[in-house]
Order: C-alpha cells, then sequence, then structure tokens
C-alpha cells in the first residue's frame, strides 16, 4: 500500500509509506529556504513524487494530517514564516486585543493589517472571501472540499483518495509506530498547542490497539509558552528552545513566584488538564503579572511550571493505566528538559521520545495512521536519514561547473583524514548521504568539532552560527561510550537530542562543549553503527585519535535559515560563512 502523508500548517511536510514503512520524508522549508515554512509542501510532495515516480495509479491513499482548517488566515497566509516578533506584536495588539476585549476588528487581519507582508505570496487554497462568514461546521465542509479540489488537482489524482486524519491522533500514532523499541503496553501522550480542537490526549496502547483514555481542549502548556517567548521578545513557534535555554540561569527564589502566576491558569480533573481561570487576554495577562520579574527568572518559570505539571500528567497516567512505558509526542514533546524530568520518575520504565515530534512529523504521523486504518502493519523508523541526496557524480559536477576548483582547494578524502582536522582543532561542516528529517542535524548535514574545547563555541558562533551566549550546542555519542559519559540508569534510546541528561563529572572535560554552559546536561544522539556507518566510523577514527568517543555536532545553516538540503545549499552557506572546511561526501573542499 503507498501512502503519502502530508502537513500543510506550520512547517509543513510531506513523506511516503510504501507497505507500512517510511521511505521518504521531506520538509517544504528545505526547499523554499524559509524557516519554519507554511501551507501546502508543493515542492517536497513533487520531490517525492518524481523520485519514487508516483502517479494516480501508484497511490492507494493521500493522508492529510489534520481535519480542521478553519483558521483561514493561517491556510491563506504564511504567517509564522514571515512574521518576525514585531509582527506577531502587532497582531497581539492591532488584532488580538480588540476582538478580544469586545471592540471592532478585522477579520481578514492577515490581508488588512500586513497586507504588505504577503503581496508576493501565491495561496495554494483559493478560500473565497465570503467564508469568512460562515459557521465552525459548515466551514469546515467548505474548506476541506476546497483542499480535496487543490490537492486532487495539483497531484492529478481522483479526489476519493484524499483523506484526511485527526491531528493527535497522527502525533500519537508518529510517538509510537517510530519507535524502533516498542513496548506492547504502553502509554501515549501527546501536548502541544493546539490540533483538532484539542490540545492534549491520553491513550492506552496494548497490541499495537489505540484506546483513547481522555483528551482536554483546555490543556494550554504549549501556548502558555509560546506566549511567554513573545513576552520575552523572541519568536513564538521558533524560539521556545531559547527560553528552555536560558530557564537554568534562573534562581529558585524569584523563578518560583513566577509559577504562582501561571499554577493561576490551570488544574486537573483526573487526567484532564483544563482552565481554573481563563483569561480574556492571556497575552495581556502575562503583560501585567509579570512585568515586575527579570527575563531569567520568567524563562526559569515558565520551565518548571511546565514540568511540574507534566510530571503530574504522567505520575497520574501511569497510576491510572497502570503501564510504566510512555512515549511522548506534539509540540511540547520538543522540551528535552521537560522530558528529561519524566524520564527521572520513579514510575516511568521507559521513555521515548520521536525526532522532532512536533507539527512537521504530522506527515508521518498521518502516514501510520492511515495503514492503521486500513490494517496494514506499520514499521517502525530506524533513523530519520529520509530525504534527499546528492550523488558522487551530481557533486563533482556541481564543483566543476562552478569552477570551485579554480576558487578552492578540492581533494578527496578518508574518514581519517577528516578526524584528524578535527582533532586538531579544526571545524568542519559534513554534507553526506541521506539529508536528516526534522529539525535536529543527526551528522549528514551537520557541523563538526572536537568537543573538548570549550572555546570552540565561541569560535563557531563566529563562524557562522551567530547564537545568543546562553545557548548550548549538542553532540553525537557513540553507543560504546554512552555508559562513559551519560548518566542514564533506564538506558533510554536519544537517538534524535529528544531527552537531556546529565553528565557524568569524571569525563565532562571530554565532551564540555557539548553540554549545556551552566548546568552541564546534554541532548545527546546515542549513534549506533546501523543508524549511520559512515557517520560512526568518522567518530570511531576521531577516538583513536583523540580518546574521546564524541563529536559537537550542531545544524549547517545560515543564522535564521533552514538546515542545507542539497550541494548548491552546502556550497552557498560555505562561501557566506567563516568555515574553512567542508565535506561533500568523500570531497573535501578547503579554503586553505
Amino acid at each position: 500500500m503507498t501512502i503519502i502523508g502530508i502537513y500543510d500548517g506550520h512547517n509543513s511536510s510531506a513523506s511516503l509509506s510504501i507497505d507500512g514503512e517510511i521511505v521518504c520524508a521531506v520538509q517544504e522549508e528545505r526547499f523554499t529556504k524559509r524557516k519554519n515554512e507554511t501551507g501546502f509542501p508543493s515542492k517536497a510532495i513533487t520531490y517525492i513524487m518524481e523520485k519514487y515516480h508516483l502517479d494516480n495509479s501508484k497511490i492507494d491513499v493521500v493522508a492529510m494530517a489534520t481535519t480542521d482548517r478553519t483558521d483561514i488566515n493561517n491556510i491563506q497566509y504564511p504567517i509564522d514564516a514571515v512574521f518576525g516578533i514585531d509582527d506577531y506584536i502587532d497582531m497581539m495588539n492591532d488584532y488580538w486585543k480588540p476582538k478580544l476585549s469586545g471592540q471592532e476588528y478585522s477579520k481578514d487581519y492577515a490581508k488588512q493589517i500586513f497586507e504588505a507582508k504577503f503581496s508576493n505570496e501565491k495561496n495554494f487554497y483559493e478560500i473565497p472571501l465570503d467564508f469568512y462568514n460562515l459557521h465552525h461546521d459548515e466551514l469546515l465542509v467548505k474548506v476541506q472540499e476546497v483542499v480535496v479540489t487543490s490537492v486532487a488537482n495539483f497531484m492529478n489524482l481522483d479526489k476519493a483518495k484524499i483523506k484526511f486524519y485527526d491531528h493527535h491522533t497522527c502525533h500519537a500514532m508518529y510517538g509510537y509506530f517510530a519507535n524502533p523499541n516498542k513496548k506492547d503496553k504502553t502509554i501515549a501522550i501527546t501536548v502541544d498547542a493546539y490540533g483538532d480542537g484539542r490540545n492534549q490526549t491520553v491513550w492506552k496502547i496494548e497490541n499495537d490497539k489505540f484506546e483513547l483514555i481522555t483528551d482536554s481542549s483546555q490543556c494550554e502548556i504549549g501556548r502558555l509558552y509560546r506566549m511567554v517567548t513573545l513576552y520575552l521578545r523572541m519568536k513564538p513557534l521558533e524560539h521556545e528552545f531559547k527560553v528552555m535555554g536560558l530557564a537554568p540561569y534562573a534562581k529558585d527564589k524569584y523563578s518560583d513566584e513566577v509559577v504562582k502566576v501561571f499554577e493561576e491558569l490551570l488544574e486537573f480533573d483526573g487526567l484532564k488538564i483544563v482552565h481554573k481561570t481563563r483569561p480574556a487576554n492571556l497575552y495581556e495577562f502575562l503583560n501585567e503579572k509579570l512585568k515586575y520579574f527579570r527575563f531569567d527568572n520568567i524563562a526559569g518559570g515558565i520551565q518548571k511550571y511546565t514540568e511540574n505539571m507534566l510530571l503530574e500528567l504522567f505520575s497520574k497516567a501511569q497510576k491510572e493505566i497502570g503501564f510504566s512505558n510512555f512515549v511522548f509526542s506534539g509540540g511540547v514533546a520538543m522540551n528535552v528538559k521537560a522530558n528529561k524530568a519524566i524520564g527521572d520518575l520513579e514510575c516511568v520504565s521507559d521513555l521515548f521520545v520521536a525526532g522532532s515530534s512536533s507539527d512537521e512529523s504530522e506527515s508521518i504521523g498521518a502516514c501510520y495512521f492511515a495503514n492503521y486504518e486500513h490494517d496494514v502493519k506499520n514499521k517502525p523508523l530506524n533513523n530519520l536519514y529520509l530525504g534527499t541526496e546528492n550523488s558522487k557524480e551530481e557533486v563533482q559536477a556541481y564543483i566543476k561547473e562552478n569552477n570551485l576548483d579554480k576558487k578552492y582547494k578540492i581533494s578527496q578524502v578518508i574518514n581519517t583524514e577528516i578526524a584528524e582536522l578535527l582533532a586538531k582543532g579544526e571545524v568542519v561542516a559534513r554534507v553526506s548521504g541521506k539529508m536528516e528529517f526534522g529539525s535536529r542535524a543527526l551528522g549528514n548535514r551537520s557541523i563538526l568539532a572536537n568537543p573538548s574545547n570549550p572555546s570552540i563555541i565561541q569560535h563557531i558562533n563566529e563562524l557562522i552560527k551567530g547564537r545568543d551566549f546562553w545557548m548550548p550546542f549538542a553532540a553525537t555519542v557513540l553507543d560504546t561510550y554512552a555508559e562513559k559519559y551519560l548518566v542514564n540508569p533506564k538506558k533510554f534510546d536519544s537517538i534524535y537530542m529528544a531527552i537531556a541528561m546529565d553528565t557524568k563529572k569524571e569525563f565532562l572535560k571530554d565532551i564540555k562543549a557539548g553540554t549545556h554552559p551552566y548546568d552541564e546536561t546534554i541532548r545527546p544522539q546515542i549513534l549506533t553503527k546501523k543508524q549511520n556507518s559512515d557517520y560512526y566510523d568518522l567518530i570511531e577514527k576521531f577516538s583513536e585519535i583523540t580518546g574521546i568517543g564524541s563529536l559537537l555536532n550542531t545544524s549547517y545553516n545560515l543564522h535564521g535559515l533552514p538546515v542545507v538540503n542539497d550541494v548548491s545549499d552546502a556550497i552557498h552557506v560555505f562561501e557566506n560563512s567563516g568555515l574553512k572546511y567542508l565535506i561533500l561526501d568523500k570531497i573535501l573542499i578547503s579554503k586553505v
């Protein structure tokens, strides 16, 4: 059975499942070069259909993740991809504030207030303006009709093959079926800002069968974190990780007072997280309540509150359902420090957080959901190397066509030579094999460095990254070194940098540059040879020289742009940064 999964919200993507196996998954941003691209992923779909020679006769189902597209502004305009921080603040003041206070407001605000932002945007879905006047249920049907017609025309498919799948069920399906070591009796929990009328679900899974235990439309943990991100003048839906990175610098004395502010908002009703009080305007509530607190203590407060709520949720779920194996997905599951706290609970035997479990993976979840619906056995994901790749011939042709051999030194290298560069303290970009899916670079579109040298952090920031001073880099750790470096008594699979861990103090010097500069935690990619044999071999060669079984690993991209896709992207970043070395598979391009 051949299924194409599509997610057309923020950070849109497309995926391909053949007979239960996810064989391809790509994000639209990698093709448009616009980070967190929003809307129909036409380029990602075209790539999949062309690469796998798919047409109407070969596609059984097009699985559209999320059923409710009644927020017309968000499917008409790529707000989350285009807006900057100032735009979001203007939207809060010029649209939401008057609307929520009963004053006159513009329903078509994206067009009228921010028209200049979208003047060059072509809407994939042509939504008639009179749809704005429809009630929700009628609007839902009308918009789905537009979506089906638009998608069928674009893909040249029968309309009957296009199906819609619930947002949170897609999250849960992805979290469970992607697990290469899934357990028979598992609790799946999803928490996000919102999707298809819900922002929390709890599932009981036994023999691969899903039973919904509870759900909520009032669990606003994700929305609250997003609002705090904006309050701190960072970009919502993108910079939440900066708030998380800032949180360890807070002082408990002050962050505990911030927690009390958030505790006014939510409470538990059994397993449901529901409103305790509901401010008419959450952003204005924060403006008033947080105005006397310092930025780091606000970050610490929202992080601590998020962890407290999730710890109670997981504990209650284990007590009620009786299982101790968990999978966690949805946007809130991107919080690696919260995941660490969950994993530390005594009632949790196993915790798996799938790679990039926010909305970009909805397209994979939709594939899994469609397979589940058609009784096709879903196969786990053994890795996330699911994207584009350049052949050796394509790389060589690009070098020749662009006369790169006249500008740079070009040579064939082996992993031992790359490892020697890294051991000498050089920073090397690596573009090799299939591109990773999701928000974490996992070695194939990465910047690599010696993790034992803390000064390399400033050097990388000066060369290319330009990160905020408080933000950590991550590290890849060989599975054979994981026990040496990481505190992981339950042996969690941290193959996608999804769970933070404490580090062992006696060996911290080996991996210091890949840890948080304040609390010395790490979000490791624990790498096995099966997942990526060539990258594994490179780190092994590095360990033979240095005795260190790890590399600092951060994404290869210019600040504000998506991770590189192909050879042209790789060269563009190389030429517009201070990097001296770029590996294109086994071809080394150097500026020295």
